[in-house]
C-alpha cells in the first residue's frame, strides 16, 4: 500500500531561497504516539518539508492515522521490512531533499527544529548537523547535550537530533542492516572517520521517549562490535557495561521471583 501527494504528481523541490528538507518517519504498530510525531513535522515553523512515512506492515491503528493526514504527507508506504534500519534506508532512497532528518514514531520534533537546522545550513558548509535532545520520562523532560569528543566511547551524538546532507548518504552509504540496534552509531562513526564535517546546533531539536532495544543490554554487545570495527579503543569497557547490565537484570528477576 502507498499514498500521499506524490501519487497525485505533486512534487516539492529546493527553491533559490531555501533547501528542501526531507523528514522520514519509520513505524511499526506505533499508533500510540504516531499522531504526535506527524503533527510535530507538519506544524514546523519551516515549511519547505518533504514528509515520508515508511510503515513496516502495521496491524494496529497506524494506517488510519497516516491516512488522516494523507493530504499533507508527501509519500507513505506500508509493506514488510527487515527491521528499523532497512525501513530507514527505504526512506532515504525515497527522499529528494538536500537535508534529511529521521524521526521515529515514539518521538517528536520541537516546533522550530528544522528552522534551526536550515539557519545553520545557510551559514555553515558542514555535512551533518546535530543538536540537543529532550528526554521525556513520564511528564518530565530532561536536557541531553551531545559531545562529539566522546563518540569513540559511546553514542554521544543523538541520531533523532541529527540532520544529514543527502550527498553524504550517497557518498558514505546508508545504515548497515547487519546491526539491529545501533546502526546509527556505526553510521556516525563512519562519517567521523571519513572526515565529514559535523556542525552543532545549540537548540533542543527532538523530544525522545527512552526504551526499546536501544536501552537493552544487547545494545552494549552490538556497541562492542561497532567500536571494535572502527578501532575506537573503548570496546573492552563496553563489555564491562554489558556484563553489569545482564547481572543487574538477572538479579531483578531473582528478586521478583522471590517475592511471588
Amino acid at each position: 500500500m502507498k499514498g500521499g501527494l506524490r501519487m497525485n504528481h505533486i512534487l516539492k523541490t529546493t527553491s533559490a531561497e531555501a533547501p528542501l528538507v526531507s523528514i522520514i518517519t519509520v513505524v511499526l504498530n506505533g499508533g500510540a504516539h504516531l499522531e504526535q510525531t506527524i503533527r510535530s513535522v507538519l506544524e514546523q515553523s519551516y515549511s519547505l518539508i518533504e514528509y515520508i512515512i515508511v510503515d513496516g506492515g502495521s496491524t494496529d491503528g497506524t494506517l488510519d492515522i497516516i491516512r488522516k493526514y494523507e493530504s499533507r504527507i508527501d509519500y507513505w508506504q506500508s509493506e514488510p521490512d527487515k527491521g528499523i534500519y532497512d525501513a530507514m534506508n527505504k526512506g532515504i532512497a525515497l527522499a529528494t531533499g538536500e537535508i534529511i532528518g529521521i524521526i521515529n514514531a515514539d518521538d517528536y520534533y520541537t516546533p522550530d527544529a528544522v528552522k534551526h537546522v536550515v539557519d545553520k545550513w545557510k551559514s555553515d558548509t558542514a555535512d551533518l548537523f546535530y543538536g540537543d535532545m529532550l528526554v521525556l520520562t513520564g511528564d518530565t523532560q530532561s536536557l541531553m547535550k551531545p559531545d562529539i569528543m566522546k563518540m569513540d566511547e559511546k553514542p554521544s551524538i543523538f541520531h533523532p537530533s541529527c540532520f544529514v546532507s543527502k550527498k553524504i548518504y550517497d557518498a558514505a552509504g546508508t545504515f548497515d542492516t547487519r546491526y539491529k540496534i545501533s546502526a546509527d552509531y556505526d553510521f556516525l562513526l563512519r562519517c567521523l572517520k571519513q572526515k565529514y564535517r559535523f556542525s552543532y546546533v545549540s537548540h533542543p531539536l527532538t523530544v525522545f521517549r527512552p526504551g526499546g532495544m536501544s536501552a537493552s543490554c544487547a545494545s552494549n554487545i552490538e556497541g562492542y562490535h561497532i567500536m571494535k570495527v572502527h578501532h575506537t579503543g573503548f570496546h573492552r569497557q563496553v563489555i564491562g557495561r554489558a556484563i553489569r547490565c545482564y547481572v543487574k537484570t538477572f538479579l531483578k528477576k531473582v528478586i521478583h521471583l522471590g517475592k511471588r
